[in-house]
């Protein structure tokens, strides 16, 4: 159904149109660096680049290095810089309040200060070093009121006529701006210039073509030629006479103005055309204290408060030096040679961007607030795809359609050219048919069987077919109904190699259907329908990585993103082919992440950036040479606390670094003086191991490799900087050795070969006493078989000495049991013999005298018969020999020891020897027992024993 379109939101002509006034510009990018940024002092008094290509600022604080990576700052003690010279011999020469001197390298990348003004006498006055300056083998610092000058290392003191402004050496003559006016010195004598007294301050003295160009403070530019000084009126006059120009800087034709009260004033000599450039054009503060053109042709600002580089040869112009003035740019088109620009705060026009810092007018569109996504030329006129709807300009003419919100993309379809396909997004996402009716563009009807949000759309050059890319739901191709009223078909072209989740982007390369993704680039293969990688692309651009943006402009070149940074991949029409020149690197970090937009007007792209606009030159070349001065910076052994083992300043030794194995891990950090903030340098490295040369990495942004656990050897770090493919590759390198561990060492290897030796002679000796210690076990052996048969032998012979011995036992039993039974038969023949005793006394008490006197003398005979049998007993005699030879000859050795014993002593002592009681003894020696302990105590008498001697022990012991 067609909707009838509606009175216009608003129609203006050229009295309507309403606009609200920005004046804007397209500026040269300027790079700001404040005091925070290198950490130093304010003021900045003169700059100058080394010819490795880094910069060097006297700072209020000391000395200030920048390698187009990093600041350093070196202090001079007691001093605030005012001067800084790069001399020929190597060394930075240093001057300010009271003090001077020179830097030499260290072996850690850094500086040391050596102090010349220590050395004049105590009462000299060097008051402040304002200019050093170098003629030959001569250094001049250059004072308030004098000069001084280093020499052979010697300092020598040159007395001005009067106070000086500045000074110069131009063609092989010391000239000085002084009160008096500019004044030659010849033979340490200054001589005035004439017609040089009513120049006023002189700012500056530099050469130009031949001649000596003067800049004086307040009344302009004046040139000597050597006989006489003429004005030199030009542009710039006027700037000069409102603004105290405090110094100058000259580059061929290009001469510089640093004033004190609004920043830089740039003089086209040649032209006699000037570009002033303050804080409103980037700068950070309107006082410049010195300047300085580098090699690039851009132009150093040292400033009352910071240092900033306004980079001449970029490419790059920022619309209000990168102030988001009118808000992020999303996209950007030329129509009837107005340059209308869409961004998240409405809709702006100005003009075609064909002047550059030059100042423009910048108008707001009322009631195109809001986001502003893209722009249609088509049916000649410019629609705008906004959040708010679609806006159709036509001339001076603004129209709303109505019923339309959150279109984001408008596309044409190749076979009918009166119909439009809009894309929308949010609540009302899906696609929607917009036709021309009776001359007007109205809005039909949405689309049915489609409600995905699209973020990119395309119309393929034949049919009724759309591809949609969305983030979640990917990449879709659709197919459309005759009547363009429904979507027939839809297939989604992801795969596992390919998945959705990542934002895509349509565009058309050769006639061919690209998608840019974060999975590479990939194309549609018509007869295969579906999505295949292109290699072919990829190889010539970034190879596989992710691209979020590509368009190909009419000269067939190609502008994509990768890597946060829009790039340029040219096309040689004659030569037919692409080139990648590494130069060809904008704005990274400045583009709108996945919505990029690039609008390409001849040789110049309006690129859409966060803080709005930048203008992109494509064939703006640097004038000047490059220095790519790729450096190793520093190098770190890395652990627990990080430590700082060789450093390269402008001058360096290429001796290899010695390294101990247990700090076998290293972190080199390189880089390259890039001072443009918008390129990118990318570095390719290398580790070489002896003879083996490595391979080398694939080119990235990384400036720092860490290693970790390197085995020992000696090691060559290569680092290369990509370069334009007709130039010598810039490659730079670090030598080191890593020492092998203490137990891989020279030495420990002369250990183990020693203790080799000693362990293969301990085995040799091993050996040796092995075999002596076989022969001595043989021997061992037999002589313990020889003992075996000795033992069995001595065996045999103990067995027949223990059955020897048992018999004689036996026999010794026998004779103690005979002895025993002796004795025992003694005492029982004595006990019977005593008792017949008693009984014959008793009888022979009974009877009286007169009776029997006969009887008792019977009786008394047979008691006497019967003491003698008691005494003289043969069992006596056989006791003695039965107990000699059980006790091994007792009576004959006691007889041998003791002659003095009488027998009765003799049996005593048989008798305790055989342990018998003295109840036992008595009656076997026929005597009370009151008499065996007399005979015991005189027996001890007669053996000599002492006091506390046991009797029985000792007769024990005795003959044994």
């Amino acid at each position: 159904m067609l909707v009838p379109m509606k009175t216009p939101y608003f129609i203006l002509t050229f009295l309507l149109f309403v606009t609200i006034p920005l004046r804007a510009e397209w500026q040269r990018p300027v790079t700001n660096y404040t005091r925070h940024t290198y950490k130093g002092g304010n003021q900045n008094w003169m700059l100058q680049q080394h010819e490795n290509g880094w910069l060097y600022a006297a700072n209020n604080n000391g000395l200030l290095e920048f390698d187009g990576f990093s600041w350093n700052l070196y202090p001079i003690r007691n001093a605030k810089a005012r001067a800084m010279k790069i001399g020929m011999d190597g060394r930075i020469y240093i001057g300010g309040i009271g003090r001077f001197g020179y830097f030499t390298p260290n072996r850690l990348g850094g500086l040391d200060y050596t102090c010349l003004s220590d050395s004049l006498p105590p009462n000299s006055v060097v008051g402040v070093i304002w200019n050093i300056l170098q003629d030959k083998d001569k250094i001049y610092f250059q004072s308030d009121r004098s000069l001084f000058c280093w020499k052979n290392n010697r300092l020598e003191y040159i007395e001005s006529a009067g106070e000086i402004y500045t000074s110069a050496i131009l063609y092989n003559k010391f000239y000085v701006g002084a009160a008096e006016g500019i004044q030659v010195m010849e033979n340490k004598h200054f001589r005035l210039i004439p017609g040089s007294e009513t120049l006023g301050r002189v700012s500056s003295l530099l050469p130009y073509n031949g001649n000596i160009l003067i800049v004086t403070r307040y009344n302009g530019l004046f040139i000597y030629d050597g006989e006489s000084i003429q004005r030199h009126a030009c542009v710039a006059d006027d700037f000069m006479r409102r603004n105290r120009i405090f110094c100058a800087a000259l580059n061929r034709s290009l001469l510089a103005l640093g004033s004190v009260q609004d920043g830089v004033c740039l003089l086209d000599m040649e032209k006699d055309e000037i570009n002033v450039i303050s804080i409103n054009n980037g700068l950070q503060n309107k006082t410049v204290l010195s300047m300085s053109f580098d090699a690039r042709d851009n132009l150093w600002l040292g400033l009352d408060n910071g240092i900033d580089c306004i980079h001449l040869s970029s490419p790059v112009f920022s619309l209000y030096g990168n102030k988001p003035v009118i808000g992020s740019g999303y996209s950007s088109c030329l129509y009837q040679n107005k340059l209308y620009l869409g961004t998240n705060q409405g809709l702006y026009r100005t003009v075609s961007p064909d002047e550059l810092n030059k100042e423009i007018p910048m108008d707001f569109i009322p009631g195109t607030g809001g986001q502003i996504w893209s722009f249609l030329r088509y049916d000649n006129k410019l629609f705008c795809a906004s959040d708010n709807g679609v806006y159709i300009i036509e001339g001076d003419k603004i129209d709303h359609l109505d019923g339309l919100r959150r279109v984001r993309i408008l596309v044409p379809l190749h076979n009918r050219p009166d119909v439009l396909i809009a894309g929308t997004y949010g609540k009302y996402s899906g696609l929607h048919l917009l036709e021309k009716i009776a001359g007007h563009w109205q809005v039909v009807c949405r689309l049915k069987n489609f409600t995905y949000a699209a973020k990119s759309l395309m119309a393929e050059t034949s049919g009724n077919a759309l591809w949609v890319t969305n983030k979640d739901r990917g990449v879709c191709r659709l197919g459309l109904s005759d009547d363009l009223r429904e979507v027939v078909s839809l297939k989604k072209y992801n795969h596992k190699f390919f998945p959705s989740g990542y934002d895509t982007y349509l565009a058309r390369v050769n006639n061919e259907i690209v998608v840019t993704s974060y999975y590479g680039l990939w194309r549609y293969n018509r007869a295969k329908d579906c999505l295949e990688e292109y290699f072919e692309l990829e190889n010539m651009l970034d190879g596989k990585g992710a691209y979020t943006y590509m368009t190909m402009d009419m000269a067939h070149n190609l502008w994509y993103v990768s890597g946060g940074a829009l790039k340029l991949l040219r096309y040689d029409a004659v030569k037919n082919s692409y080139s990648r020149d590494p130069h060809d690197i904008f704005l990274k970090g400045s583009l709108i992440e996945n919505y990029e937009h690039v609008d390409v007007y001849g040789e110049q792209a309006i690129v859409g950036t966060e803080e709005g606009f930048s203008l992109v030159r494509s064939s703006s070349m640097a004038v000047g040479k490059e220095l790519s001065s790729l450096q190793i910076r520093r190098v770190y052994l890395t652990g627990r606390r990080d430590s700082l083992i060789y450093g390269r300043s402008y001058r360096y030794e290429d001796t290899p670094v010695i390294i101990p194995y247990n700090h076998n891990s290293l972190r080199i950090e390189y880089n390259v003086n890039n001072y443009d903030a918008a390129r990118s340098a990318l570095f390719s490295y290398r580790l070489s191991e002896g003879g083996d040369k490595g391979e080398w990495s694939e080119f990235n942004e990384n400036s720092v490799k860490e290693f970790t656990g390197l085995h020992e050897g000696q090691y060559v770090f290569s680092v290369k900087l990509m370069t334009e493919k007709d130039q010598e590759p810039v490659m730079t390198s670090f030598a080191f050795e890593i020492l092998p561990p203490w137990y891989r060492t020279w030495w420990s290897l002369m250990i183990y070969v020693a203790a080799a030796c000693l362990v293969l002679f301990y085995v040799y000796c091993r050996i040796v006493a092995g075999r002596k210690r076989l022969l001595m076990q043989k021997e061992l052996e037999l002589y313990r078989q020889k003992q075996e048969f000795q033992k069995e032998s001595d065996l045999k012979d103990k067995k027949i000495d223990s059955l020897r011995e048992e018999n004689l036992q036996a026999e010794l039993r026998h004779k103690s049991e005979e002895l025993i039974r002796t004795t025992l038969n003694i005492v029982r023949k004595n006990e019977i013999l005593i008792d017949i005793k008693k009984e014959v006394l008793g009888i022979s008490h009974s009877i009286s005298e007169e009776n029997l006197v006969s009887l008792r003398r019977k009786t008394l005979r047979l008691l006497g018969q019967i003491e003698t049998n008691m005494e003289h007993d043969d069992d006596l005699q056989a006791f003695q020999t039965t107990f000699d030879s059980v006790h091994h000859d007792f009576f004959s050795k006691l007889q041998e020891a003791y002659p003095e014993l009488n027998s009765k002593d003799k049996l005593l002592c048989a008798y305790i020897k055989m342990n018998l009681l003295s109840k036992e003894i008595a009656p076997l020696m026929n005597i009370s027992l009151r008499g065996v302990e007399i005979s015991r105590y005189r027996l001890r008498k007669k053996l000599g024993l002492e006091e506390g001697e046991n009797l029985t022990e000792f007769l024990q012991k005795f003959s044994q």
